[in-house]
């Protein structure tokens, strides 16, 4: 019995990539949920940690971007919407507007699901040949 071809290497990049900014999106939902909960600790964590997940959603929209070829049309503009919100949802936790920022966050986690899951169902398209 064979083993199952590895992907190519480009969309390994993409589903890591994927996997990063759906892993820092769902922290930052546990740690936001943990200081509402009452524990004033997790608070920092949240804070901290919004600045790399926006850099990550922003550096993914670029790799989706600069390998949109093999992304796709679908996960490019999903990427890009995921940095877009995740701007938003940034300058909204600035700015202390609690209700949207939770609201936002909730679609933010959302489109980052719906990023990996696009990502890891995606097939490439097959080499052209000529």
């Amino acid at each position: 019995m064979a083993l199952p071809q590895m992907p190519p290497p480009r969309l390994i990049a993409l589903r890591s990539v994927a996997t990063l900014v759906i892993s820092l999106l769902i922290a930052q939902a546990g740690w936001a949920a943990a200081f509402l909960g009452g524990d004033t600790g997790y608070r920092r964590h949240h804070e901290v940690m919004a600045g790399i997940t926006l850099a990550v959603c922003v550096a993914a929209a670029v790799v989706y971007v600069a390998l949109r070829r093999t992304a796709g049309p679908v996960n490019v503009g999903l990427a890009v919407a995921v940095a877009v919100a995740a701007s938003v949802q940034y300058g909204l936790g600035v700015a202390g507007s609690t209700s949207l920022h939770i609201f936002l966050g909730v679609l933010l986690v959302g489109l980052g699901t719906a990023l990996t899951s696009w990502t890891y169902r995606h097939r490439p398209p097959e080499p052209a040949t000529t």
